[in-house]
């Protein structure tokens, strides 16, 4: 199912009971298919530009809500993507996060997230910098949404 720092809906209700009974989560879309990156799309090829995260207007406002992200990561010396992926990892023993990579060199980046330890004050400060809440646009258009079990 999908879940990163701007998509937590599955925290509420399908966390728990999947901790209860021992069931792992594949996690994907952990860095919001770029978002969390600094990644936006580059042509109107690329699938994203009609997804409404990246719209024009809720993506102006989804980078100023990144920018908090960076800046944390930066204090840790680490990339914003890293921090995004350590922050699943901290989220739960039984979460593991699937990243993609187009490069050997976001493989690279990616992999050195598990060097990244993150304390209980970090995660707070983590979520409180970057609310799910304060992210403009849903993850697909209203109709997919709909569909998806993790939303109901």
């Amino acid at each position: 199912m999908e879940y990163s720092l701007i998509s937590r809906s599955p925290e509420s209700e399908i966390f728990p009971v999947l901790e209860e009974l021992g069931i792992g989560v594949t996690a994907y879309g952990v860095l919001s298919r770029g978002l969390l990156s600094g990644s936006i799309p580059a042509t109107q090829g690329d699938f994203r530009a009609y997804l409404p995260r990246f719209s024009k207007e809720n993506l102006a406002q989804n980078q100023r809500s990144i920018e908090e992200l960076k800046q944390i990561a930066a204090e840790k010396g680490v990339l914003s993507s890293q921090l995004a992926i350590a922050w699943v990892l901290a989220k739960g023993r039984n979460i593991v996060p699937v990243i993609g990579a187009r490069k050997r060199t976001q493989l690279s980046e990616s992999l050195a997230a598990l060097d990244v330890n993150l304390s209980p004050e970090d995660l707070t400060r983590i979520e409180a910098a970057i609310p799910a809440s304060a992210i403009a646009g849903t993850r697909y258009d209203e109709h997919q949404m709909q569909m998806l079990d993790s939303e109901r």
